[in-house]
């Protein structure tokens, strides 16, 4: 049975939305729902600098809708010829009021969507400043899965780097990077991800960074003198997601394995760790909740999950609840 029967699809005409369509192949089989929504902004939240010359600003709409229905058709004329079944929609912001974020997420739950794909490429200068990225914000208010995928020209500049190996464009899932924490949201991720693997046919691999307690809490120190209870604590608790996540692969009846690394310099983070393994195997994808860990933990640690998005060089699959 296909794990995502209704795919939302936001385009905005960039290399990274397109590159979100040509992943949908990663995501679902042929025959599939997919709606394709473009958001038409209001010229006058756009440039509030010139709102009184509203000659120029409603030219402006004009020329913004006629380029929405073009994409939206393009799009629409690829998806069919994959075999998706495919609506659009060119919600208006004038008209509905808000921002993008809200309009995608209303279109989603008015059409009960399994999964949201958009690319993430945010915005630049004094706007992102202002409104933040419409992908970061989408993943906050988001109550369902949420697929963003970073060009990968980006994600290399973004960071200093090389581009680094491409993560399939033959549009198949190879191989399933999951991150888990031993959280519930975590073990739901871990099983959405098994069950697109058994799907796919393709590897699994649970990776879990165990990170020093008395390097998240250095107030541990002082109010205990002996590491090796706290170690040995944590030693037990990668054990416990070790299990956990194998007995997962064993419900769904597929092979996968499970990594564990310790974190114990305060040089990296967590999402650091992600990005390493997620390049070294070349994974197709990377998968994890939207948070974790919860209470003082993610207050020292910060969140996983927002902090690679920022820095993910493939596809990641947020997973909601």
């Amino acid at each position: 049975m296909a794990i995502y029967k209704k795919i939302l699809l936001a385009i905005d005409g960039s290399q990274a939305s397109s590159q979100a369509m040509a992943k949908i192949a990663s995501f679902a089989t042929p025959g599939a729902a997919v709606r394709i929504v473009h958001v038409l902004e209001d010229p006058l939240t756009i440039y509030p600098m010139i709102n009184e010359d509203f000659t120029y600003i409603e030219l402006l709409r004009e020329v913004n809708m006629a380029e929405g229905k073009k994409l939206l058709a393009q799009a629409e004329a690829a998806l069919r010829a994959q075999g998706y079944a495919v609506q659009t929609s060119l919600p208006d912001l004038r008209e509905l009021g808000g921002d993008i974020p809200a309009a995608l997420k209303a279109e989603g739950e008015a059409w009960d969507a399994d999964l949201a794909v958009l690319g993430s490429h945010g915005r630049r200068g004094v706007r992102r400043m202002l409104l933040g990225s419409v992908a970061e914000h989408f993943v906050r208010i988001s109550e369902r899965p949420v697929l963003l995928v970073h060009p990968i020209e980006q994600a290399a500049g973004r960071l200093g780097h090389e581009p680094p190996a491409a993560p399939e464009q033959t549009g198949m899932l190879k191989r399933i990077l999951v991150a888990v924490d031993g959280s519930e949201l975590a073990q739901s991720a871990l099983r959405q991800a098994s069950a697109l693997a058994k799907e796919h046919g393709c590897e699994i691999r649970a990776l879990y960074v165990n990170v020093d307690p008395f390097l998240a809490f250095p107030l541990l120190g002082i109010v205990y003198f002996q590491r090796e209870p706290m170690l040995q604590a944590a030693a037990e608790q990668a054990a416990n997601i070790r299990k956990a996540a194998l007995d997962v692969f064993d419900t769904f009846g597929i092979r996968g394995d499970v990594q564990i690394l310790d974190l114990e310099t305060r040089d990296k983070r967590v999402a650091d760790l992600i990005r390493e393994v997620g390049k070294r195997w070349n994974a197709s994808a990377v998968v994890m909740g939207s948070h974790g860990l919860q209470g003082m933990q993610r207050l020292m640690l910060g969140s996983v999950a927002e902090h690679y998005l920022r820095i993910a060089d493939r596809p990641v699959l947020i997973v909601k609840s």
